[in-house]
Order: C-alpha cells, then sequence, then structure tokens
C-alpha cells in the first residue's frame, strides 16, 4: 500500500502460503479488499482495515479443495466488496458482501 506521502507498507495475510497475498481494491477509508492462497493452494478472500487488522472472507458455497475458494475483487467507499467463490465441482460464482 501506498501512502500519499510516498512510503509503502508491505502487509501479507499471516495464513497466506506460497500463493502469497493479493491486494485487489482500496476504497477511500484505506480498506483493501483482495485474496491469498493458504499452505494447501486454498483461496481466501481478505479485508484489510487501515489499522491492519486482517480478516478472512470464506463465501458461503466455496470449495475447499486446490485451486478453489474466495476471490476478493473490489471495496466500494460504505466497505461492499464483490468477488467472486469456486465451489467444489469448479464452478464459478459472483458474490456481494455487506459491510
Amino acid at each position: 500500500m501506498r501512502a500519499q506521502d510516498g512510503t509503502n507498507t508491505n502487509f501479507d495475510v499471516p495464513a497466506a502460503g506460497p500463493f502469497g497475498t493479493v491486494g485487489f481494491g482500496i476504497n477511500p477509508a484505506g480498506v483493501i479488499a483482495g485474496e491469498y492462497g493458504d499452505a494447501s493452494n486454498v483461496l481466501h478472500g481478505f479485508v484489510r482495515a487501515k489499522d491492519g487488522t486482517i480478516t478472512t472472507i470464506d463465501a458461503p458455497g466455496a470449495g475447499t479443495g486446490p485451486g478453489q475458494g474466495t476471490q476478493c475483487g473490489s471495496i466500494n467507499p460504505a466497505g461492499a466488496i464483490t468477488g467472486s467463490y469456486i465451489d467444489s465441482n469448479n464452478v464459478f460464482h459472483g458474490f456481494l458482501r455487506t459491510p
């Protein structure tokens, strides 16, 4: 994350495995939405508050096998998050998470 003064803040979700942590969206309040893969390569969404607190997001119905799970894409000023998840049959679905 890059601040207005040019400083960068790097962060990783503690449970992230070799896939790592990817931030996809940030809102004006500095809240970031993204995804990470765990040690079994299952995807999980996350939201990172401005204070650095990270909350995992697993959409209902998301698969738990390698390459399956939840992907958060964007976050609006109100904190609503859109994304997708891959179920246990490897089918993609969209979701909306309200604040």
